[in-house]
């Protein structure tokens, strides 16, 4: 089990507010940011995303970045922001299944009845 630094914990609802905003199915947190050798001072985070389906990412993944932005500016440090698809490589995948843990889950928010 891994656990998720306290930086990362504080922000969990405007991080909830940012996924929301760019369309986010899944957003995990993997690297560092999930172990004890995290520095407040020099780390950067690293997250892996999945878009919702038929969410438009844009001419030349632009929405990625602008994600990857929100999410640097929100936590005030460098984001490494990787797409799930990534994880075909199996060296990758591996490595980011040791720390892998879900920050932001759109399946687990709140419905709203029509």
């Amino acid at each position: 089990m891994t656990a998720i630094h306290l930086d990362i914990q504080d922000k969990a609802e405007a991080l909830a507010g940012v996924c929301r905003r760019f369309g986010v199915a899944r957003l995990e947190l993997f690297g560092s940011a999930c172990t004890d050798q995290f520095d407040a001072g020099r780390s950067d985070i690293d997250f892996l995303v999945e878009f919702l389906p038929n969410t438009d990412l844009g001419p030349w993944l632009s929405r990625l970045s602008e994600l990857k932005a929100a999410l640097g500016r929100l936590y005030g440090r460098p984001v490494d922001l990787v797409m799930s698809s990534a994880l075909r490589d199996p060296w990758f995948s591996r490595e980011a299944a040791k720390t892998r843990t879900t920050v932001y889950d759109a399946s687990q928010e709140p419905k709203i009845a029509s």
